[in-house]
Parts: structure tokens; C-alpha cells; sequence
């Protein structure tokens, strides 16, 4: 699982030096007097990590940053080093990454916005995609951010020494995103794929507006029925299947001498064709003997001029020589013209008498055709007038009176199906108006875990508990009601009063940050805590190896090289001052309030007013 931890914070700006400060990757404690700008650092580091000031959670470092201008913190991760750089009242941070998987740019710290640094956080730990948490018992939901895990890690000190649970963040009445967030943490279980129950308020209002929509339908439905009830009332009762039977009967009936009628003409009609064929054969033919008999007459005309001009020509004078050379002339035998043209005459008139007698016989079947089509298109006609006048009418009369009689078939079916309908929307009514009121499932986040994932965070907490010799170490656990520790079963406040509730914080968010990290969760490698033995005050009469204090301290010095723990503390109220011992993972920062003597404070060119 991705980590990562402070490597160094830088205030910048304003014409002043510097200020820095270097953490190892071990304990590192930070002491001095009070107004030295320890908390300062806190508020610095909480800034930089994406904190949003406003009027109901002011920062110092708005307030307070004697004109510095930029905070800067460097952070080492698995794959490189990453810096974030936040000017003084800008909304937005820079990013700047040697570690591929963090992409160099402008960061809001707004979540609401598409570029925001809380993407950035969540890659750090290895969380690379949205991930939405239970936000409430209701079953709503918000999406997982860095801001809602920063206090199991960072605690600053206006929340150290609170009365309720260190695992819940500050300022927040509700308790489940915060449990939620740690869940997921732990196991990395989310709320992507949780149903929301519906609102009771929201199911009531739809159950009113579905008894209404029913209760509309019904009406609807009883004046459809109403008026069908009407139109039903109103037709002849009657044995309707054998009306119907009986109607359809007829139309068939009808129907079949339309049919033949129709068949009937048709057949008519092929004759009319027919003849009307011979007809036109006749009339081709009258014209073909009309032009024959011009063709005689013609051939008449010929003859005729042929004999007159014979005849006449008898009467010539023969002329004997050639008028132009005096020769002989001799005269051609008779070859008796007028004999021959007077046979072909005849002969014409012969076949003009023949033409006259097949023409008078072909007019005459021209006649009887005639008169055969005319019998037939009256026939045709009868036909027509009996389909159009008497059969039809008839078949449209009779169709008229079974649609009548269907109707009221589909009126009655419809009626049918009304009632159905009728009778379900008012069980659908009655089983609406009679079902029970939807019981509210609350969705408790503590239902979300299970005991072997609590006792083994109780088990690390008992560790660090016994080892800073916490009278009643092995009995401590978590109480799932309110999400705190309880020792003996009593509650810290009950069990040593509220000064140790600092320390007990500290210790708890200590083991499940710890614990976390063990169960290869989404965690950082640094604890920073500020204040966490300021309030506690222990009897004098005990010896000072054996106090709470010097006990927590030591386990914190014995395990630094297991992680980065910061820590700031007032040097009067440390039980003792470990010694610088880098390759232990030792590391003292130390201010003094003492211009002339070692680092003044965490701001240079600060000083406190003499």
C-alpha cells in the first residue's frame, strides 16, 4: 500500500528568512516555551494539506502569518518526492511531483471542483478511484475524502483533549462518515453499491398520490362503464349468436347471387367480345368487296374505251406510204379488239353480279350479329340493374344489421373488461390502503464491523495502554455506541478525569493509525499530535520513571524507527528530553523564546513583545 511522510516545511515570503523545519522519518519532538510558534507549525502543516478557513473555523495563518506569504511542504513518497506550495489566502495549491503517479499542476482545495487536491491525497494512499462512504443512518452517502481521515493522524490542538471520540472528526455532530471513512481504511469497503431506503416522509406522499391515481382510474372507469351500460340498454335483447349466425347466413346467400351474377355477366360480356369479333370480321369484309366492286367498275370503264375507240378508229382513212419517207406502209392484220374487250366485259359484270350477291349475304350477317349483341348487352344490363338495385342494397341492409348486432358483442365484451379492471383497481385499493407503513431500516455504520477487525485495533491499543503503564490497560476496548475507548467500562472522562483525555486521544488515534498501517490499509507513515501532555498532571509523590507521561514518551522513543510520530510539546511539561539520536530516529527541534540563545521560535524575525 502506498505511504508517505513529512519531509520538510517551509514559510517563505514577506522579505523574511525562511522558516523551516526538517522532520525525520522517525520521533520527532518539538519543544519551547509557550508563544513560540509551535502550534503555529500545526496550523501551517494543516493549511498546506488542503484546510478550508472560515468564520466557524478560522486559521491562524490567515490571521496570524506576520506577513509570510507561502507555505511549502515537501513529501517523500514511495516514488519520488512531491511538494506542495500554498500561498497565504489562495484557494489553490501547487503541485510539483517527482513521482509519476502525481501529476505536476493547480490543485483546488475545493472538492467541488474537477482539478482538486483532495484527488491527490487519495493517490497518495493508493486510492485512485471514487469511492462514496455511508454518510448517515438513512442510507445517504458522500464521497470519500482526505479531510475526513486527516484525524486519525493529525491532531491539532484545539481538538486534542476533547471529551468525545478522537475517531470522529471535529466539529461534526454526526458520527458515521467519519466511522465509514475508517472502515473503509481498514478493509476498504465502500458505499458505491448502497440502496438507499426510501424516505419515510417521501413514501407516504407517494402512497397518497398512488391511492389518488387509483381512486381517478376507478371514476373513469365507472363512467365508461356508465355510458356503455347505456348504449347496451339501449339495443334489442335478442338471441344474439343466432341473429348473427342467421345475418351471416344471408349475406352469404347474397353474397353467392352477387357471385353469379357477376359470373353470369362475365360470361355475357365474353360473347359481346366475341361478336363483336365476327361484327368487325363483317365490316372488313364489306369494305374489301366495296373496293373489288370500284376495281370492276374501273375495269369496265377500260373496256368501254377500248371497243368505242376500236369502233370508231374503223372509219379512219387507211394511209398506204409513210408521209415522211413515201415508203410502204403495210397494214397489220385485224386482231379483233372489240371481239375480245366485249368477252372480258362480260365477264366482269359476271363477277359484279357474284360480288353483289356475297355482299347482300355478308350484310345480312352483319344484321344477325348486330342483333345478338344487342340481345346480350340487355341481358348485361338486367345483370347490372340486379346487383346494383336489388342485391346490393340488400347485402349492405343486412351488413348494416350485423354490425349493430356486433357492436353490441364488443360493447358487452368491453363491459366485461371494464369490470375486471374494476374490481382489480379496487383491490389494488384496498390492499393499498391496508398495507403496513413501510418500517425505516437504519443503516448503522457499526454494523459494518465485525469483532476480530475491532479486538485486533483493541489489542494494539492495550500494547501502547500497557506500556505507558495506564492502570486498567487490559480492559480497554472500543465502545461501538459512541465510538470510544472505555477502560474498567467506564469512559475516559470517568475513568482519570479530563486531563488525560489528550493523552488517551492521542494514544487512541496513535494505535488505530498504527493499526491501519498493520492491516495493509490506506494510511500515511506520520502521526503529528500537538499538546498531548500539556493538560495532564500526575502526584508528585510518584517517581518520574514511573509516570504516564515518561512512560508514553519512552514507548515513543523505543519505536521510532517504526514510523514518523511528530510531536509538539511545552518543554516544562516533558518528563524528560530524549537525545538527539538520528540513527535511533531521534530528532529534537527546540526553541527557545531567548533571542541570544539557540532557534527563538518557528517564524524568524518573530519575537514575542518585551
Amino acid at each position: 500500500m502506498n505511504r508517505f511522510y513529512l519531509k520538510k516545511l517551509i514559510v517563505a515570503g514577506g522579505q523574511h528568512q525562511s522558516s523551516v523545519i526538517e522532520f525525520n522519518q522517525g520521533f520527532n519532538l518539538i519543544i519551547g516555551p509557550s508563544n513560540t510558534g509551535k502550534s503555529f507549525i500545526m496550523d501551517c502543516l494543516d493549511y498546506v494539506l488542503g484546510a478550508t478557513p472560515s468564520k466557524t473555523h478560522p486559521s491562524k495563518v490567515i490571521d496570524a502569518n506576520n506577513g509570510y506569504e507561502l507555505i511549502s511542504l515537501e513529501l517523500i513518497t514511495q516514488g519520488g518526492c512531491v511538494t506542495l506550495n500554498r500561498k497565504i489566502g489562495d484557494s489553490k495549491i501547487e503541485v510539483i511531483s517527482s513521482d509519476s503517479s502525481i501529476e505536476n499542476g493547480r490543485y483546488s482545495v475545493s472538492n467541488q471542483a474537477k482539478k482538486n487536491i483532495n484527488s491527490v491525497f487519495l493517490s497518495l494512499l493508493g486510492i485512485d478511484s471514487d469511492h462514496k462512504i455511508l454518510s448517515s443512518e438513512k442510507g445517504d452517502t458522500q464521497k470519500l475524502s482526505w479531510r475526513t481521515m486527516l484525524h486519525f493522524f493529525f491532531l491539532r490542538q484545539p481538538d486534542i483533549a476533547r471529551e468525545t471520540s478522537p475517531l470522529i472528526t471535529p466539529g461534526w455532530n454526526a458520527p458515521t462518515p467519519s466511522i465509514a471513512t475508517l472502515l473503509f481504511l481498514l478493509t476498504g469497503k465502500d458505499a458505491n453499491n448502497l440502496q438507499k431506503q426510501e424516505d419515510p416522509t417521501i413514501s407516504k406522499a407517494k402512497k397518497k398520490a398512488l391511492l389518488a391515481y387509483i381512486q381517478e382510474k376507478l371514476d373513469d372507469l365507472s363512467k365508461q362503464r356508465a355510458e356503455l351500460e347505456k348504449t347496451a340498454s339501449q339495443c334489442e335483447i335478442v338471441d344474439i349468436p343466432n341473429v348473427i349466425k342467421d345475418l351471416k347466413k344471408q349475406i352469404q346467400q347474397i353474397q353467392n347471387h352477387i357471385d353469379t351474377a357477376i359470373s353470369k355477366g362475365h360470361f355475357i360480356m365474353s360473347k359481346i367480345y366475341d361478336l363483336n369479333g365476327k361484327l368487325s370480321e363483317c365490316e372488313t369484309v364489306i369494305h374489301n368487296f366495296s373496293i373489288l366492286h370500284q376495281q370492276y367498275q374501273s375495269d369496265i370503264h377500260r373496256l368501254e374505251f377500248i371497243i368505242d375507240g376500236s369502233l370508231a378508229s374503223q372509219n379512219f382513212p387507211k394511209v398506204s406510204h409513210c408521209p415522211f419517207c413515201n415508203s410502204k406502209i403495210t397494214t397489220p392484220p385485224d386482231t379483233k379488239y372489240i371481239e375480245a374487250s366485249s368477252v372480258e366485259l362480260e365477264k366482269i359484270k359476271s363477277h359484279i353480279e357474284g360480288l353483289f350477291k356475297a355482299k347482300g349475304s355478308v350484310e345480312k350477317k352483319k344484321q344477325s350479329v348486330l342483333l345478338n349483341i344487342k340481345k346480350l348487352e340487355e341481358q348485361k344490363n338486367k345483370i347490372d340493374l340486379l346487383i346494383s338495385d336489388e342485391l346490393t342494397p340488400q347485402l349492405y341492409k343486412i351488413q348494416q344489421e350485423l354490425e349493430e348486432k356486433m357492436k353490441f358483442i364488443r360493447i358487452s365484451g368491453e363491459l366485461e373488461c371494464l369490470r375486471k379492471n374494476e374490481l382489480q383497481y379496487k383491490k389494488e385499493l384496498f390492499d393499498k390502503e391496508t398495507e403496513e407503513e413501510p418500517v425505516v431500516t437504519k443503516r448503522k455504520i457499526a454494523d459494518f464491523f465485525d469483532y476480530n477487525l475491532i479486538h485486533g485495533f483493541e489489542e494494539n491499543l492495550i500494547k501502547v495502554l500497557t506500556a505507558s503503564k495506564i492502570g486498567g490497560a487490559d480492559t480497554a476496548r472500543l465502545n461501538m455506541q459512541n465510538f470510544d475507548i472505555e477502560i474498567n467500562g467506564k469512559s475516559k472522562l470517568a475513568t482519570m478525569g479530563g486531563g488525560f483525555c489528550a493523552l488517551l486521544n492521542t494514544i487512541t488515534t496513535y494505535a488505530m493509525s498504527k493499526y491501519i498501517i498493520e492491516q495493509n490499509g490506506y494510511a500515511p507513515y506520520f502521526f503529528a499530535t500537538d499538546s498531548s501532555l500539556t493538560q495532564l498532571s500526575e502526584s508528585e509523590q510518584i517517581q518520574k520513571a514511573n509516570t504516564i507521561k515518561h512512560n508514553f514518551i519512552q514507548y515513543l522513543v523505543d519505536h521510532a524507527l517504526t514510523r514518523q510520530v511528530i510531536m509538539i510539546e511545552q518543554k516544562e511539561r516533558m518528563p524528560f528530553i530524549p537525545e538527539e539520536n538520528p540513527a535511533n530516529g531521534i530528532h529534537i527541534i527546540e526553541f527557545t523564546g531567548d533571542k541570544y540563545l539557540g532557534r527563538y521560535g518557528f517564524l524568524n524575525d518573530v519575537f514575542n513583545a518585551e
